[in-house]
């Protein structure tokens, strides 16, 4: 039973407790928190403002760890891992669309998606292949020598997403992805979205307020003062 559960899981937290100190005050930012993540999922975390997503997020990410409770990612406890493990665990594993795209402005389009390669010391031939793949499946591959400035928000989102599946991990995580575009270009981001996680197998995990981004949501995360409240499955 464990190990099934284990396999049909990308993460989970249990028991944890995030507090921040800021100044004499201690705030919270996630209380008593399980919570187990499916694989190969569009989870969507919602809340309002200061409720805990992007705690939340940050602890999935590896990017923070919680003062109390366990936190597990692709079958890793991250607690185990040094911080040299850690960094290298989080590139291989582990992929992130952020809100305001992110992307390195002096890189071309094509340089920003293969950067992560070059990171993890994969050959340039393979590069090559990987990153013109890649931009050609989020319907870039004619915008390859475009510096970010050359292109349009909804443009540079789609950069940002095959920057973050370049490197097939097992879980992205986006924070608010959809929040700087239009309606219309938020739900093509969407359904690019959805489409790269159902033919790349990928996890994605996601804070947002957006309607259309919870319409697609295979399972939906309520949190509230840094507590759980709800959790629905898509049948």
């Amino acid at each position: 039973m464990t190990q099934t559960i284990a396999e049909e899981t990308v993460a989970r937290l249990n028991g944890v407790d995030k507090i921040y100190r800021l100044g004499d005050v201690d705030v919270v930012g996630l209380k008593g928190v399980t919570l187990a993540l499916r694989r190969q999922k569009f989870t969507v975390i919602v809340g309002p403002s200061g409720s805990g997503k992007t705690t939340l997020l940050n602890l999935l990410g590896c990017i923070d760890t919680p003062n109390l409770g366990t936190v597990e990612v692709c079958g890793q406890d991250i607690a185990t891992l040094d911080d040299n493990q850690l960094s290298d665990f989080r590139a291989m594993k582990i992929g992130f669309i952020f809100q305001n795209f992110s992307l390195i402005p002096v890189l071309t389009a094509y340089e920003n998606v293969e950067y992560p390669l070059l990171l993890t010391g994969v050959p340039a031939a393979e590069r090559k292949e990987r990153t013109l793949a890649m931009l050609n499946a989020v319907e870039l591959g004619d915008k390859a020598n475009h510096r970010p400035n050359q292109l349009s928000g909804g443009q540079r989102q789609r950069v940002a997403i095959a920057r973050s599946l370049i490197k097939e991990p097992a879980l992205v995580l986006a924070d608010e992805p959809t929040a700087n575009l239009d309606t219309r270009t938020g739900g093509a981001i969407i359904a690019l979205m959805r489409r790269m996680q159902e033919t790349q197998h990928t996890s994605f995990v996601f804070s947002s307020h957006d309607p259309q981004l919870m319409e697609w949501a295979d399972d939906t995360v309520t949190i509230r003062d840094g507590e759980i409240i709800d959790m629905r499955r898509a049948a």
